[in-house]
């Protein structure tokens, strides 16, 4: 579940194995968990976990700690004939870097966080997984370097004072989140997917030995790569799922083409129906279940669901907060843990879940809305030219026009800022919403979307969408949505899965010409053209909803959200840490008032979260 550890310089003061305790104590979701440590006079190395993924090993000359998923430990094994079945992860991955260094991470298939001490170098060698499921953050100090899969642990070494990274808090009100590699604490860094980092005395090496790169070089017809891409997801969910026990596996069903096909997938492998495990609500906007239940009877699977509501919200509000130790605003982390808690209530240790898809096969909305914008751009630019005056010219008061008008505008307008047109520093002035202490980190100082910048100019593609594409799988996935679920997981004692972040089938739909993926505004065409006898066309023609909560009209309607709400963002106390400014605070909360929509109450649960994020990860306080 989670990995920690100190690497000291040669005067530095040894490693006591209480700090160590203390670093597993942050990471363990409860005192249960076991745990274990290796520790000498320059360095330690520990491990916690309570759904069996995380080990340690030592040997003379290395000592390796690591949260770990090996899909293809099997063919490891046959190359290291002085190991077997029994050794654990730890010890594999000991023997691969005895004998290939860090070029032994090309060698892996799989999630992993990895920590290996060579006393004979005297170095440290950390490093996550290509998409970066399993996390690590770091922080370099005068006398060595502390790391653990959350910062939380690296706080309680007691070796790295605890200050707000106000940079971070400029970027977690453009993204939701606090984007890799940097976190909400000053000093402390997070490897971003497909990194490593090397250290010795002092000195640090970070490189990255796998990218996300889209050649677009596949070779066939429509119908020969639509097979290959069906071959190449079984054979995902297959190495994912092996040596799992049917019955204590299951799968997160939203009655989305994602998650329907691997419960489908699933069953077909094991040949026998997926228990599979969904959240509704009862408000009709949100809920999904009919699409769930018509994925379920379709696959003949054991499901169970539950209809999760306002009071269901509030009483899990404080446990999502301790879990996430820097501010983290999607509200879907809730039904998440909901529904990882109803398959741990059900008898299941790991569940399968869909995410990745929309970001390889091209399944966002907002791909669509992009290839909209990019129509107006193949206009030749000389009728551009002859037609934009005319359409501006035309008063605004005119509906047709005014559309058109805001469309030519946004389509004029490049990536990543239309991308980005929707993000709370991009709709409303920075001024209006950063308080004072944010000052020099955003308000008119600095690139507001920098981070993104950085990965779509970085991007190895040819075409706007795998462009875009590229951005996603970093942020959307790697900041966002994998955190979401592996934590909220890990809250629920639940193991997860993600077979379609298989680094196999990613390297595969990188190789895919992009008008596969969105066609003639069709979203995931190969990937429909290859599923259509697998899922119900219902599911395959299905306006994609996606896994929200209606948090933002809870904020409204229901009275003890409602309450918590106004107590906590109207209280003077709030706006002594100059996060953010009461003004607009206040004027959201007018219009949550007057709008049908849940549109303010969901940029008022942004400002709820880093505030109760600062009670009690700044504080210690309880929310």
């Amino acid at each position: 579940m989670a990995i920690c550890g100190i690497a000291n310089g040669r005067n530095a003061q040894p490693v006591e194995g209480t700090v160590l305790d203390a670093m597993l104590s942050e990471l363990a979701v409860t005192a249960e968990a076991p745990r274990e440590q290796k520790s000498r006079q320059q360095f330690g190395l520990g491990a916690v976990s309570s759904t069996g993924t995380a080990s340690v090993w030592s040997s003379d000359s290395l000592t390796v700690a690591c949260d770990a998923e090996i899909y293809n430990r099997r063919q490891i094994l046959a190359g290291l004939p002085h190991l077997s079945d029994s050794d654990n992860v730890a010890a594999l991955i000991g023997a691969l870097y005895r004998q290939y260094g860090v070029s032994m991470l090309d060698k892996l298939r799989g999630p992993f966080s990895i920590a290996v001490w060579d006393d004979g170098g005297k170095t440290l060698l950390l490093a996550v997984d290509r998409l970066g499921i399993r996390p690590l953050s770091y922080a370099s100090t005068p006398s060595g370097i502390i790391f653990g899969s959350y910062a939380r642990s690296i706080l309680a070494s007691g070796r790295v004072e605890k200050k707000v990274n106000p940079q971070a808090i400029v970027d977690y009100f453009n993204y939701s989140v606090v984007p890799a590699p940097a976190s909400a604490f000053a000093g402390i860094a997070k490897l971003q997917p497909g990194e490593y980092l090397l250290w010795r005395e002092g000195h640090e090496q970070l490189a990255r030995y796998w990218e996300m790169r889209y050649p677009e070089d596949a070779r066939g017809s429509k119908e020969e790569l639509a097979q290959q891409l069906l071959s190449r997801m079984k054979d995902a969910v297959d190495a994912t799922s092996a040596g799992l026990a049917p019955e204590r596996t299951g799968c997160f069903l939203s009655g989305g083409t994602d998650s329907s096909s691997v419960a489908g997938l699933l069953g077909q492998i094991k040949q026998q129906p997926s228990n599979t495990f969904s959240i509704g609500f009862a408000e009709n906007r949100w809920n999904e279940l009919n699409y769930a239940h018509l994925a379920a009877e379709h696959f003949h699977t054991r499901h169970t669901d539950f209809v999760l509501g306002p009071e269901d919200a509030y009483q899990i509000i404080p446990r999502i907060v301790e879990a996430f130790d820097e501010p983290f605003a999607n509200s879907s982390a809730i039904p998440t843990y909901w529904c990882a808690k109803l398959a741990r209530e059900h008898g299941m240790s790991v569940l399968m879940a869909g995410d990745g898809g929309d970001e390889l096969f091209g399944g966002n909305e907002r791909y669509r809305t992009e290839q909209i914008f990019l129509l107006y751009q193949n206009v030749p630019r000389a009728l551009r030219r002859l037609l934009e005056p005319a359409v501006f010219a035309a008063p605004r008061s005119l509906p047709l026009f005014r559309k058109a008008q805001n469309y030519i505008r946004t389509s004029n307008t490049g990536n990543p800022e239309r991308y980005c047109q929707w993000r709370l520093l991009q709709k409303f002035a920075p001024q209006e919403i950063l308080g004072e202490s944010m000052n020099g980190n955003g308000n008119g100082h600095r690139d507001l979307l920098a981070v993104i910048r950085g990965h779509y100019q970085a991007a190895p593609a040819k075409s706007e969408l795998n462009r875009l594409l590229y951005v996603d799988v970093k942020m959307t996935l790697g900041d966002e949505d994998l955190p979401k679920v592996v934590r909220t997981a890990e809250l629920a004692g639940i193991a997860v899965r993600f077979p379609y972040l298989d680094h196999l089938l990613a390297e595969f739909t990188g190789q895919l010409p992009a008008d596969l993926k969105v066609r003639r505004l069709q979203k995931r065409y190969l990937f429909k053209c290859a599923t259509r006898n697998l899922l119900p066309k219902a599911i395959l023609e299905k306006k994609k909803h996606g896994f929200g909560l209606p948090i933002g009209l809870w904020l409204k309607t229901d009275p003890k959200l409602r309450e918590m709400a106004r107590s906590v963002l109207l209280d003077p106390r709030t706006y002594q840490r100059g996060y953010f400014r009461r003004p607009l605070v206040e004027h959201f909360f007018a219009e949550l008032e007057r709008d049908d929509t849940p549109y303010f109450g969901d940029l008022l649960w942004v400002f709820l979260m880093l505030e109760f994020w600062h009670r009690r990860h700044m504080e210690g306080a309880r929310p």
